[in-house]
């Protein structure tokens, strides 16, 4: 299991998606998606003098159908943490997961079928936002231990925050993030949306 903060530091958004890299970026925002040197790239910009006036998405195919998106740049907002974004990444009956990190909060979103049907907060291992708990995603978090209330149980207690962001997305999309996955060739493009 990867330790996305160990990887990123404190300024990361992914976001997990049944649909094509190439389609998920368009949904995004992006305009001209291509194929780029995509953690160069990123470090370059990251180290740029300034505020960019657009954000870089990186995102590239994973197993079974799952696209990653990978966004380090959250000055102008997390557009993975974007409801109206990750409502149409899961329209038609798919399903979206993003997290993110910024100093002090680490808390991750989940939509099914075109809309948003919990968040959850990392850090404290609670799941804020109140659906009905027939849902599938849902009832995954809550499996794990977290909690809508009560404090935390099972995984997620023995699992620091930056874990149970890894815990949750694997809960909810079935994809256990490595290491590997962020080594590579990436598509990737500027979009102007932010969260």
């Amino acid at each position: 299991m990867v330790d996305l903060s160990e990887l990123f530091g404190e300024g990361w958004c992914v976001t997990l998606t049944q649909l094509a890299p190439a389609q998920a970026l368009e949904r995004m925002g992006v305009r001209d998606v291509t194929d780029v040197d995509g953690m160069q790239l990123a470090t370059e910009r990251l180290e740029a003098d300034g505020t960019q006036p657009e954000v870089l998405l990186l995102g590239r195919g994973l197993r079974d159908g799952w696209s990653l998106i990978v966004e380090l740049e959250g000055t102008l907002g997390w557009v993975g943490m974007d409801r109206a974004v990750l409502e149409a990444l899961s329209a038609g009956g798919r399903v979206a997961a993003s997290a993110f990190e910024d100093p002090n909060q680490l808390m991750g979103q989940v939509a099914a079928d075109g809309q948003v049907v919990c968040e959850l907060d990392a850090i404290t291992g609670r799941l804020p936002y109140a659906v009905a708990d027939t849902e599938q995603t849902v009832g995954n978090l809550l499996s794990l231990g977290f909690s809508r209330g009560d404090e935390p149980t099972g995984q997620v207690v023995a699992a620091d925050a930056a874990g149970r962001v890894v815990l949750a997305l694997r809960a909810v999309t079935g994809v256990e993030l490595q290491e590997e996955d962020f080594d590579g060739p990436w598509l990737g493009g500027l979009s102007a949306a932010g969260g």
